[in-house]
């Protein structure tokens, strides 16, 4: 009997069609945060900042040892039509995990989870790289050694014969002379077509300063600058409020490796400032990444029972949910961090707990106008006197639910406010028979009413 033989079939992924598959899907502003992020990773990784420094710095009040803005390691990105650069003295990539993982598609099962925060897919980096042009040069130095790639793209795509041509040449270069020097920069030219023409929009620069200030709210200031073509970026001034003598809710959830801390309260701005649509619902934060701000969409719960469906008179609402894990890949972001998985279990069970976490928040904003009422509620006195606050100063040792200072005592109110139409015509025929054409509408309510009353014997 004739044994057939056994062979492989060829399945490994043509790099042309798994780069096109790779960058479709992202948006540009996206992938510049995903460089962004590497560069935080960078500094994270190197410098040992451990997660709970970055938790302590959002959670507990400041120590007063704030570092002075020069003191800070640098992001600055600069582009135009016809090239995109971003340099960092945040302490490098060491060579060894380049030549084994940072240019992998997708973490390796080698690589340390534990400064590991914002990179949690293995992709940012390079889907940035391919999404952006078609000649990349990179250059990084710790204090230890250094590397430098150059890679042609459209070259390396054409040898697509054996897996060993996925692998992308790299050379050891010196290290930096001093740790303040310690970083990475890539520059990207033969920008694509799509890609030059938005680097050209003046918008670009705007989205994108607004996309880096809230997305890394809790970063900005703290850990690290940004410039943007030479315009530093400030952080996002989060609208946190507490009603004055009130408290905000406040939760804190262990659940499998992530810890969730959720916060409800009122926003707060300046006086005669009215509230924001923009800065109204739900703030996620991943490891301290913002991934939905202000979200007022089915995503974050709303219209979604329990929690209603977003209107007008919520605006004044303000939540935060916090996410926090050592491994990234437990959190519930998607490969963008600009979205939610909402199929995650540790989402899911969240999710209910925000509801919880609102419901006193959006009942007292309800109170504030109803609708059959002809006295002014004690709830809107109370959203006068919004204190402003901040994350540190709202958290608490043990859960906590939003309430507001005790109504005051006083005199109980003897008048009502009388309100009817009345013929034009009838209104004049008694300024007429008054002789007094310039009373208005209010005084010949007021005397109409006391007559009534003096004749009809009732005063």
């Amino acid at each position: 009997m004739n044994k057939m033989s056994n062979e492989l079939a060829n399945a490994y992924p043509k790099k042309a069609f798994f780069i096109q598959m790779f960058t479709r899907d992202i948006k540009l502003v996206d992938c510049i945060l995903d460089l962004i992020d590497n560069s935080i990773d960078g500094l994270i990784r190197v410098r040992k900042v451990p997660l709970s420094t970055i938790s302590g710095s959002i959670f507990k009040r400041s120590s007063g040892d704030k570092k002075r803005e020069g003191d800070l390691p640098a992001i600055d990105l600069e582009f135009d039509e016809t090239r995109f650069e971003i340099r960092d003295n945040c302490g490098g990539i060491d060579y060894d995990f380049a030549t084994k993982d940072a240019f992998n598609f997708g973490p390796s099962s080698r690589q340390s989870k534990k400064y590991r925060y914002l990179g949690a897919y293995g992709v940012g980096m390079k889907r940035a790289l391919f999404k952006l042009g078609d000649h990349f040069e990179i250059q990084s130095a710790t204090t230890e050694n250094g590397f430098r790639v150059e890679l042609d793209v459209a070259e390396w795509i054409a040898r697509d014969d054996t897996l060993e041509d996925w692998k992308i040449p790299i050379k050891k270069t010196n290290p930096a002379k001093a740790a303040s020097r310690a970083g990475t920069s890539i520059s990207i030219t033969r920008l694509h077509k799509e890609v030059g023409m938005r680097f050209g929009d003046t918008t670009l620069h705007n989205d994108l300063e607004k996309a880096v200030s809230r997305t890394y709210a809790f970063f900005l200031d703290k850990y690290v600058r940004v410039r943007i073509n030479g315009v530093p970026v400030k952080p996002f001034s989060l609208p946190v409020g507490r009603p004055a003598g009130g408290k905000a809710s406040f939760e804190k959830l262990n659940l499998d490796g992530v810890r969730v801390t959720i916060i409800s309260t009122l926003a707060s701005y300046a006086d005669n400032e009215r509230p924001k649509r923009e800065n109204s619902g739900w703030y996620i934060v991943c490891n301290g990444r913002t991934v939905l701000g202000a979200d007022t969409s089915d995503v974050s719960g709303w219209g979604v029972p329990p929690m209603p469906q977003w209107v007008s008179k919520y605006t004044s609402f303000v939540g935060f949910v916090f996410f926090e894990s050592e491994d990234p890949l437990l959190l519930p972001w998607t490969t963008t961090k600009r979205n939610l998985n909402e199929e995650s279990m540790i989402y899911q069970r969240v999710k209910n707990r925000m509801a919880v976490s609102a419901r006193p928040v959006l009942s007292f904003l309800s109170r504030k106008y109803p609708s059959d009422s002809d006295e002014k509620p004690y709830e809107r006195e109370v959203a006068k006197h919004v204190e402003r606050a901040s994350i540190s100063t709202i958290s608490r040792p043990g859960p906590s639910t939003f309430t507001i200072p005790p109504v005051r005592v006083r005199s109980a109110k003897t008048t009502i406010s009388v309100q009817y139409d009345a013929e034009r015509a009838d209104v004049e025929k008694i300024k007429k028979a008054l002789r007094n054409p310039r009373m208005t509408a209010r005084e010949i309510g007021e005397y109409t009413f006391q007559y009534f009353l003096r004749n009809e014997g009732l005063r």
